[in-house]
């Protein structure tokens, strides 16, 4: 068969092939070349477009570099590169913040840390004081019935013991008195200072240390005296029984001796010598007497215990701080709201209890140092009492919110209540009532300072302003007796004193001038209440003054004189009658006021 000669490819020997192959072979040959032609035509016109290309951003970038170093930047370049060096500024700023907070994390970790130990510390510390704290309560507590057990052996071994125990009544009330304030401070729990509690308590604990060394030393004393007393009666030949109302001679020893450090000690005495019984004197009752030379006396030792820390000069920056706290509040004391007097009252408290308290940016104790409490005590009881001269004489309806305070203060701490007594007493002795007789060798400055006039560049004050001033006085004291307690309380100081008090005026022969000065202001104060109170009995007594009194005033109040004070009476007296009653006293505070 012949074979197909369709199928050619280059190893077909060519006298194989017609014509029509050969021309077909040619073709493809022909193709081929040029299409290989092409192709390196195109090789070459691609090489050159790149190279063209190449040379063409080679220029360009050549061209740009000549124009920044030679042509000046164009305004939005700028701008480019500002909002470039803005984001890179933001960039850091946000890096260095991020730092920052970092660092403030640490640090508060740092300080929770120390705080965390500050506050272990503090507890620890509280844990500690807290047990030493009840140690010294303990010890405190243990001291305390110590003392008492001694003091009533003491008044157990004395000899005519109901008689002698009648002239240091009032320090046997003080012990008890202490001992119940004893035992709301050990009681009271203080969790921010518990040493301050311990502290009060061993002050309280030392108060009465003293007053049963001082009665231990009058009881044996008195045994001493009762004892010569029976030893010499052996030796003598029976005498007559002395009456039976007559006073033993115990007792008249005993005041004697209760009374050595007083400045009327002498006159005492002499009354003592010439008159028997229980008869008074002309210018005061023996028992109110005795009542103002124990609370002399005992405002005499208490000025005494503190004159350590009044005179040490190391302390003069503390004195000066306590000084403050007191009389800060003092001078601020008004009727101007409820809530503005219970602020007073909450710092003077709190002064007193022994916390600290703010003194300006400072925050300071009475505590600080031995007898800060009682210099702090003592001069706000002081101070207080100061004011019936120096604020209540000008405003009179300022006695009330004052006595409010006094009346507060005296009800959880006694001692206050006596030292406020005391300063009372020795501010106004017609308080007592008690009016003071000039003694032997006693010169007029001094006999004048002690009825409480003031001398100016060696003269007296006028009269009219010393009466102004004892009126103030009088009229805060009566306030005082007026005030009611809060939360029902049993009043410290009340009525019952106001009509022990108008009595025993009423049983002295009256002086010119002042006696009618402090009755009408003792009256216009207290005359509402006691006639609430005492109803008929108050209004026979004023009717006695109205009638029997008013003339021996008169009697005593020189002609010509002018007669304020008496003048002044008489008006009220006339009104009180004529309106069927005396009226409640202006600017009394209302028993819902705080």
């Amino acid at each position: 068969m012949m074979r197909n000669t369709n199928q050619l490819d280059e190893t077909t020997p060519v006298y194989n092939l017609s014509n029509h192959m050969i021309m077909r072979l040619f073709e493809l040959k022909e193709q081929q070349r040029l299409s290989t032609a092409t192709s390196f035509m195109k090789k070459i016109e691609d090489f050159k477009e790149v190279s063209r290309r190449s040379d063409e951003e080679e220029c360009l970038r050549k061209k740009q570099e000549l124009e920044e170093r030679l042509v000046p930047k164009r305004e939005s370049q700028v701008d480019v590169e500002r909002t470039i060096q803005r984001l890179q500024d933001e960039a850091r700023q946000r890096f260095q913040q991020k730092e920052d907070q970092i660092d403030q994390k640490l640090k508060e970790i740092k300080s929770i840390q120390e705080k965390e130990l500050q506050e272990d510390l503090k507890k620890k510390t509280l844990e500690l004081h807290v047990a030493e704290a009840k140690r010294r309560k303990g010890m405190s507590s243990s001291k305390l019935e110590s003392l008492l057990k001694l003091l009533n052996e003491s008044v157990t071994a004395c000899k005519e013991r109901d008689a002698f125990l009648q002239t240091v009544q009032m320090k046997l009330d003080r012990v008890t008195a202490l001992k119940a304030q004893f035992q709301v401070v050990v009681n009271n729990v203080n969790h921010e200072d518990p040493l301050n509690s311990a502290i009060r308590s061993e002050n309280i604990v030392k108060q009465v240390e003293d007053l049963v060394e001082v009665i231990r030393d009058d009881i044996a004393k008195n045994n001493a005296i009762v004892q010569e007393k029976n030893a010499s009666s052996k030796h003598q030949q029976p005498q007559p029984a002395l009456p039976s109302s007559g006073v033993m001679p115990v007792t008249s020893s005993a005041v004697k001796q209760e009374h050595r450090n007083d400045q009327h000690g002498r006159l005492e005495k002499k009354t003592h010598d010439s008159k028997e019984g229980h008869e008074d004197l002309d210018f005061v009752r023996r028992e109110d007497l005795v009542v103002y030379s124990q609370l002399q006396a005992e405002l005499r030792q208490y000025e005494a215990n503190t004159a350590a820390f009044s005179g040490d000069l190391s302390l003069k920056t503390l004195r000066f701080e306590l000084q403050k706290a007191v009389l800060h509040p003092v001078n601020e004391i008004s009727d101007q709201s409820g809530q503005h007097l219970q602020d007073k009252l909450d710092r003077l408290r709190s002064l007193l209890q022994g916390n600290a308290v703010h003194v300006g940016s400072r925050m300071v104790r009475a505590t600080e140092h031995p007898g800060g409490l009682e210099y702090c005590t003592n001069l706000l009881a002081r101070r207080l009492v100061a004011q019936g001269e120096d604020q209540v004489n000008v405003n009179p309806k300022a006695a009330f919110p004052i006595a409010a305070i006094i009346t507060e203060l005296w009800l959880e701490f006694p001692v206050f209540g006596r030292l406020v007594l005391a300063h009372f007493y020795r501010q106004c002795p017609y308080l007592v009532p008690y009016y003071l007789p000039q003694q032997e060798g006693q010169s007029n400055e001094d006999y004048y300072k002690s009825l409480g006039y003031r001398y100016s560049g060696g003269k007296v004050e006028q009269q009219p302003t010393y009466l102004k001033r004892m009126s103030g006085v009088v009229r805060l004291y009566a306030a005082v007796l007026i005030s009611l307690p809060r939360r029902n309380q049993r009043h410290p100081h009340g009525l019952e004193h106001a009509w022990r008090y108008l009595a025993a005026l009423l049983n002295l022969s009256p002086r010119n001038d002042i006696t009618a000065a402090i009755l009408v202001e003792f009256l216009t104060v207290a005359g509402s209440a006691m006639s609430k109170e005492y109803g008929r009995q108050f209004q026979k007594m004023l009717h006695l003054i109205c009638t029997e009194y008013f003339n021996m005033i008169r009697n005593v109040t020189p002609k010509g004189s002018g007669g304020g004070p008496v003048t002044r009476l008489e008006e009220f007296l006339h009104e009180s009658i004529t309106k069927g009653g005396i009226s409640p006293p202006a600017g009394q505070l209302s028993p819902r006021f705080w």
